[in-house]
Formats: C-alpha cells, structure tokens, sequence
C-alpha cells in the first residue's frame, strides 16, 4: 500500500508541471519577402512583402488535441500587367505535443488546409503536422522547424519553415514574447499547376 502511494505521489509531482506548462494561449504574426512563381505563368511575379500568422490554444488534457491556426497571404503582382495573383492558405491543426523535457519539444498532429491561387482555383486538403524546437540551455534561444504535408487526394500541398527564435522573460508566468526569424517555403498543386512561395521572414510571438 506504501509502495502504490509513494508511486502515485511521484507521478503527480511528475505531472502538475506538465499540467501548468502546458496552460497557454500562443500566437504571433510574421513579416515576408516572398519570390512566387507558378507553372504555365505567361507574365513574371514580383517579389512581394507579405504577412502571415499564427494562434494555438495548449493545454494538460491528455485525450483532448491542442488546436492551431495559421494563415498566410501569398498574393503577388504580375510584372508585365496590372493584374494580381490573390493567394492564400490556412490550416486549422489538432496536435499532440509528444515530448517537452526543457531542452527538446515534439509535436505531432493532423491538419485541415483550404488552398486558393493559381488562377482563382482553390482545394481543402487532410494533412499531416509535425514542428520541434530544440532550445539552447542557459539561454532564451531556441531553433524551431515546422511542416505541413501530405494529401489525400490528387492535390496536394506542403508548407515547411526554420528558423531561430529568441524569448524575452521566458519564466514569467502571466506572459512572454519572441523575436524570431527564418525561412519559410510553400508549394502547392491544383488541377496539375503549381504554387510555389518562398523567402525570408521576421515576426513576433507571445505566450500568455
């Protein structure tokens, strides 16, 4: 009996940090410089300054998935007319987070994606999710990597950033915030053409 309540003691202290860390609302917004180009383009794209975005809700109930947003504005304009290529993606995600030991975080999950660009078409996808961060010890640094791929249907998309981050106040308790920085590169295909965005971006996040 002193063994099985020394074993559920110990679990619980295992457990109520857990529960604490994983409380938490997260979101950020992210600058780009996009190069875009697509199959069959007749007129050249301009490199674009778009913006792009995030919100997740975490939380410690085992069963129930955590919940992501994110949505990117992939427009362009044409270079040889004054026409605009309006693009855009967004992903609503439901994922586990697998492991979180302070040095290494895992998640793993399924993703919604609603698809529109080339040319006015547009397609909804089932995707798979996966993102890491490694975190640098004794310091608020962090490398991060996050992907969204795969389809169950003919079209198909993938959506894979990395980068590094840093954040302020890390062990405060009611809020902290990142810069960060990274690459991001988006493709997609509906009916056989494909969208290709990719560059550079600069953002801010905040956990609260």
């Amino acid at each position: 009996m002193k063994k099985q309540i020394c074993a559920a003691a110990i679990a619980t202290a295992f457990s109520m940090p857990t529960m604490a860390d994983f409380v938490g609302i997260y979101a950020g917004v992210d600058y780009r410089t996009t190069k875009t180009s697509y199959t069959d383009s007749t007129d050249g794209l301009e490199d674009t300054n778009n913006i792009s975005g995030f919100v997740a809700f975490e939380h410690f109930i085992p069963l129930i998935p955590n919940v992501k947003l994110k949505y990117s504005d992939l427009s362009s304009e044409y270079k040889n007319t004054s026409g605009e290529l309006s693009s855009s993606a967004l992903n609503g995600i439901l994922y586990y987070e697998l492991f979180d030991n302070g040095l290494f975080e895992f998640d793993l999950g399924l993703a919604y994606t609603d698809l529109e660009g080339i040319e006015n078409q547009s397609a909804s996808l089932g995707q798979a999710y996966a993102a890491a961060k490694v975190h640098i010890p004794g310091t608020g640094m962090h490398a991060f990597a996050e992907i969204v791929g795969g389809s169950l249907t003919d079209d198909s998309a993938t959506d894979t950033e990395f980068g590094l981050a840093y954040t302020f106040n890390p062990d405060s308790l009611l809020l902290n915030f990142s810069v960060r920085a990274g690459y991001r590169m988006q493709e997609f295909e509906i009916n056989k053409r494909t969208q290709e965005n990719k560059g550079l971006f600069a953002g801010l996040a905040v956990h609260f």
